[in-house]
């Protein structure tokens, strides 16, 4: 039986699979379904998403990261904060770090579990995105910012995120047909002072909320900072714990915790699942 070892890490709950892949043990041009299968809950490991960190020629090595649905990610901060976690335990690299994205090279810090990621630069942002909804919802055009830093995101500022339907909100707007058919992630925010905010994501490769995202937290404190609402440092707090978000070197930053979960392998009888059936029992 082939066992192929993982570690398992959570980075303030958005977990992720992480592979040593310098070998290249895997085809990561061609592994959406083993993806997906993997972050499967109850038939693979379970997880947001997978991470394969591989051999650079431009930086201590490069990570490729997929959501669980199986689609390739541009960047993804708490991603690549898991990769950097995950090099710092094998040896990859140091605690400081330059990580190579599709969105470009990155710097990471490690310091025990808590690590910090730099983040790609702003490309785009409106402020006034305007979306038409379905009429069950109360309004039939709601107005919403659009954020591009290599990822995209819809951030939505909410009275309070806890009483708010962001799981009906998030679904709705994640699933636009503006945005098809890959989607989009949705986050919602409050803002409790200059230097905290509450942020939740709607993430399009999980079709659902998460604990946390890295991107999310990004997203918000851009767009609240654009507006005037938060100054200097900022603490997001999220369902999976909290986030500092903060300017350094004229880059955004993102620092928290990303702790190794468990090790593991995976086997080839997990890898024989029919990807089909478990997609058709995920959904009961």
């Amino acid at each position: 039986m082939v066992k192929l070892e993982f570690l398992k890490i959570s980075a303030a709950g958005n977990d992720f699979i992480v592979f040593d892949n310098r070998k290249k043990i895997f085809n990561t041009d061609h592994q959406e379904d083993l993806v997906e299968l993997m972050c499967a809950r109850r038939y693979g490991i379970g997880a947001d998403g997978v991470c394969f960190v591989e051999l650079s020629d431009v930086a201590d090595y490069r990570t490729r990261i997929f959501s669980g649905d199986g689609n390739e990610l541009d960047f993804s901060s708490n991603g690549v904060r898991a990769s950097i976690r995950f090099a710092n335990e094998k040896e990859v690299a140091g605690n400081t770090q330059k990580i190579e994205t599709l969105s470009g090279v990155v710097d990471g810090e490690v310091d025990d579990e808590l690590v910090g990621v730099s983040v790609p630069g702003l490309k785009k942002a409106d402020l006034r995105c305007e979306l038409e909804i379905p009429h069950h919802f109360d309004n039939k055009v709601i107005e919403l910012a659009y954020i591009d830093t290599g990822f995209t995101h819809l951030v939505l500022k909410v009275g309070k995120v806890a009483a708010f339907d962001v799981k009906g909100f998030g679904y709705m707007l994640s699933n636009h047909t503006r945005f098809q058919p890959k989607g989009i992630d949705v986050t919602f925010y409050d803002v409790i002072d200059p230097h905290n905010m509450n942020v939740i994501t709607f993430e399009a490769g999980v079709n659902g909320l998460v604990n946390s995202s890295g991107n999310g937290i990004v997203a918000a404190h851009l767009v609240a900072q654009k507006r005037q609402e938060t100054e200097g440092a900022v603490i997001a707090h999220s369902w999976g714990g909290l986030l500092k978000v903060f300017d350094k070197n004229g880059s955004v930053n993102v620092e928290g915790e990303a702790r190794v979960a468990y090790s593991g392998h995976i086997t080839s009888e997990m890898m024989s699942f029919d990807i089909e059936k478990v997609r058709k029992r995920q959904l009961i």
